[in-house]
């Protein structure tokens, strides 16, 4: 049988669910017996909890902090090795990793992103970190299982865990029908984006919805979702984008009572995944997306960034986990697939917004689902066991292959200078812009590798640039040069724009 392990509080769930927390434990038996007769065997841990945790060979954790829920992680897949590892709980119940955003400083124009919670660390075979350069090993299928943060909502709860136990796989071709929207300004980006997941982009729609009120169940019906829209810190919506106007393109409230069940939606926007206290700021649309018969929900923590034309970042992680969903893997492993593809394709070399991407993207449901049906098959090749020890190998592999970019405090005006001028004139980036520099460099503990033996001596550096382009409401609208040189030539640059 294929494994799958629970982890969670015990202590935080009695504090917030008080008398309902049996009912919880009632709902998680229910799981546990119903993906037993899917061939799950399926166990749940409280790290908090002295017998449970005895149980799964863990010491008690005094506290539920970040680094005692990394740790648990660590432990319990070296001691079981499961094929699932799901995390129940909002950030409340059960914390997201607090990862730095090297791209933040104190100047007002730059990414305002202090940290990046993340769920990246519980998929990596690193020990606990606060910084993303250590994370570029994926090997682990991992998901969350959240509820509402802040509030004791029994029912969201029994909802997302009894949608868990009836969903089945369907055929390929329900996964066909897509709603998708955009916001104007990357129409062209979102439509290579779509024809790469779905074959055509000719059901693609620009933000806002032509009749005023929203889009409807004729629309929001598909099972597909897939949106390249602007979002905002604590907002319930998403937005479009045309010149310097953000037309509202989703409500939140869109989405009561007109998804089919069975839907799965990804969003490249800022916040797209933020989980909200409902009582303070509303449902956000990925929560709500979960209660109105979703099963899952990818998208992002934070501020997030795609080229300003072209594919790259967001639009790629966002893709890849879709293609494969589609092709029948499990969300979970969809996931893990997609983040090796993204370091595979943007590495060795990466800049910090691809390691921002990396970091931020996570997906919401339980990450055994498997959505899409495919022909079974006895070989070998293709069991769940020999999967997961190809992708543990990819993914220590990519660990020691990849060249994170490192923020440096040893400032050195590059000998490009002229050449740098250049291209920021080229791209609209003149001015008094504030200039980070990032090394790039193999961590040293993992030491040398081919990469570094190969190429001794010339690992690039990266330069950024930022400015905020506008606001509207409570969104940012971040514009960035990244600049890639050595000491011989400026090596190449890209511009990003936050979504």
């Amino acid at each position: 049988m294929t494994t799958k392990i629970i982890f969670t509080s015990k202590e935080n769930l009695k504090n917030k669910y008080h008398t309902s927390f049996l009912k919880i434990e009632v709902l998680f038996g229910k799981l546990i017996a119903a993906d037993k007769l899917k061939g799950i065997d399926t166990s749940f841990v409280y790290i908090d909890d002295a017998s449970s945790a005895k149980k799964a060979g863990l010491d008690k954790a005094l506290t539920v902090n970040e680094k005692n829920c990394k740790t648990a992680f660590d432990t319990i897949y070296k001691k079981f090795k499961p094929d699932y590892m799901v995390i129940f709980g909002a950030q409340d119940i059960f914390p997201f990793q607090s990862l730095a955003n090297d791209l933040h400083t104190e100047q007002s124009q730059d990414d305002p992103d202090t940290i990046v919670p993340s769920d990246l660390p519980y998929a990596c075979d690193t020990p606990y970190s606060t910084k993303v350069s250590a994370f570029t090993n994926p090997t682990r299928v991992v998901g969350r299982i959240p509820d509402m943060p802040g509030i004791a909502d029994m029912k969201y709860v029994q909802v997302l865990i009894n949608n868990i136990i009836r969903q089945k796989p369907l055929e390929p071709s329900a996964y066909d029908a897509y709603f998708s929207v955009t916001a104007d300004v990357w129409k062209k980006s979102t439509a290579t984006t779509i024809s790469n997941i779905f074959g055509d982009n000719a059901g693609m729609l620009k933000s806002p919805p032509s009749r005023g009120k929203g889009y409807g169940k004729s629309q929001l019906g598909a099972l597909s979702h897939f949106f390249n829209c602007h979002g905002a810190a604590n907002d319930v919506n998403y937005y479009g984008q045309k010149s310097s106007i953000y037309p509202r393109s989703l409500r939140s409230s869109d989405l009561n009572d007109t998804l089919s069940f069975g839907t799965v939606a990804v969003a490249e926007c800022c916040y797209g995944a933020q989980l909200l206290n409902p009582d303070e700021n509303g449902r956000s649309i990925a929560s709500n997306y979960l209660f109105n018969n979703a099963v899952t929900f990818m998208g992002s923590s934070t501020i997030a960034y795609g080229p300003a034309s072209g594919q790259g970042l967001a639009d790629l992680i966002c893709q890849y986990f879709l293609i494969n969903v589609r092709a029948g893997a499990s969300t979970g492993r969809a996931l893990l697939e997609a983040r090796q593809r993204f370091l595979t394709e943007s590495g060795p070399y990466l800049d910090p917004f691809e390691m921002k991407t990396l970091a931020q993207f996570h997906i919401l449901g339980d990450p055994s689902l498997t959505l899409v049906k495919t022909a079974a098959s006895k070989e070998a090749g293709n069991s769940t066991a020999n999967r997961r020890i190809n992708l543990f190998t990819k993914g220590m592999s990519l660990g020691e292959s990849m060249a994170p970019a490192i923020k440096t405090d040893k400032f050195e005006k590059s000998v490009h200078h002229a050449a740098i001028a250049a291209i920021q004139k080229e791209a609209g980036m003149e001015g008094d812009i504030a200039e980070q520099v990032f090394d790039t460099a193999i961590s040293p503990a993992q030491g040398k590798n081919a990469l570094q033996k190969s190429f001794p001596g010339i690992a690039p550096r990266f330069r950024t640039y930022q400015y905020q382009q506008g606001s509207n409401r409570n969104m940012i609208d971040i514009k960035a040069l990244v600049i890639k040189e050595n000491d011989e030539e400026v090596l190449g640059w890209r511009v990003y724009v936050s979504r």
